[in-house]
């Protein structure tokens, strides 16, 4: 018996693109909530799985993504045999994606201990100058960002007082359960943190996280991503980014795409690393279209030549990704058990676009996650000498 993951190939996003121009406001999230969840109760897709899996009662087991919430993902988890597997692809619909749960890994950034240090220099933030940080006055004040990582080790200095709440996923459940401790399954996820609102290091300072270690010691899977993004929206209406360092690597997955996508009729932008292993790789969720895919450029204005990039072609659209990039070679921030070191990865660059996004909300509250998205990709400088398919729009800016 395994794990499948089970949903209508096509997003809610795609059908109903209009429902992601939305203004967003703390009164309005709670009935536009609950206006997905409804559109998925009356999709004929949708409906029909759920009446497959019904009449396969004793064969197959569903399990809830949500204990206390319908679905805004659309997404059914079903534990059943391989052969029950091949039965509901056989006589379910060619728009339903079936696929068996597989592990979703940490996206590894390059580890340098040798570069640990206690106190940085100026120099050492050369991250920032790259952005443009200081052109801006804005902290990202009043912006939540949940980080979907390692966890946080928060009481680092740099980042003391700045992680709001702490979740962890709890497989017996499965579910994420909110717990007192806040501290780091592998380092990760205290890295990132500090690029995102950290003193020294970085781009929002007065920005707030919520942590969701949902890769814990560096390993999920499919069903942890799934059940994090059914909880969100419901338990943490608050929330308008979505840090993400993990994936699949060198894979498209429709079953992720259509899930992660439609965070974007909540207001929600989700900003994921596209992966460390160079030229024509990628990873899911970020090589999905409806996110915020980030690669990395090095502190000579380049990009990092192990950043990911490919084209992709999805049902019969193109597309390259990364679409943008931001600084992700040997860039200090934060490390368990206090000080710094210089990691390379792109999900060194993903906070850094994070922290930028935070800045714009704090001037434009009721900005759509679609219009964030756009905002970010207008503030790119293109890097002469590197292929458009490398960098997308270029380098992030904090102003032009």
């Amino acid at each position: 018996m395994a794990i499948y993951i089970v949903r209508p190939k096509k997003s809610l996003l795609a059908r109903f693109p209009g429902l992601a121009s939305r203004k967003i406001s703390a009164g309005e999230r709670e009935a536009q909530i609950k206006e997905v969840a409804q559109l998925w109760q009356e999709d004929p897709t949708y409906r029909e799985v759920r009446e497959w899996i019904d009449e396969a009662r004793g064969y197959v087991t569903p399990i809830s993504t949500n204990l206390d919430y319908p679905t805004l993902t659309g997404t059914t988890l079903v534990e059943m045999s391989e052969e029950e597997a091949e039965r509901m692809r056989r006589e379910l619909p060619k728009d339903v994606a079936i696929l068996e749960d597989r592990p979703i890994e940490l996206i590894r950034p390059f580890q340098d201990a040798t570069t640990a240090k206690d106190t940085l220099s100026d120099g050492d933030i050369w991250h920032l100058q790259a952005i443009a940080r200081s052109k801006s006055g804005k902290k990202g004040q009043n912006v939540k960002i949940a980080v979907f990582d390692t966890g946080i080790e928060a009481n680092h200095p740099e980042i003391r007082g700045k992680v709001a709440e702490s979740y962890v996923f709890n497989s017996r459940g499965p579910a994420i359960e909110e717990t007192t401790e806040f501290k780091d399954t592998h380092g990760h996820g205290t890295h990132v943190a500090g690029l995102i609102c950290g003193n020294r290091v970085g781009v929002a300072p007065e920005a707030e996280l919520i942590n969701v270690t949902m890769i814990p010691r560096g390993v999920g899977s499919i069903t942890n991503f799934i059940i994090t993004l059914e909880w969100l929206p419901w338990s943490r209406p608050d929330i308008r980014i979505v840090n993400v360092s993990a994936g699949l690597s060198a894979q498209y997955r429709e079953q992720m795409s259509g899930a992660i996508e439609d965070l974007l009729l909540f207001g929600v932008l989700p900003i994921c690393a596209i992966g460390n292993e160079g030229r024509n790789t990628t990873r899911s969720p970020g090589n999905c279209q409806g996110v915020l895919s980030v690669g990395a450029t090095n502190s000579n204005g380049e990009v990092w030549g192990n950043s990911s990039s490919a084209t992709m072609i999805v049902d019969s659209q193109q597309y390259d990704v990364p679409y943008l990039v931001a600084p992700g070679a040997e860039v200090y921030s934060s490390v368990m058990g206090g000080g710094y070191e210089a990691w390379s990865g792109t999900s060194m660059a993903t906070p850094i676009v994070s922290g930028i996004a935070a800045l714009i909300i704090e001037e434009n509250p009721d900005i759509t996650g679609s219009d964030l998205k756009e905002a970010l990709l207008r503030q790119c400088q293109t890097l002469v000498g590197d292929l458009p398919e490398r960098q997308g729009k270029g380098l992030i800016q904090v102003a032009l």
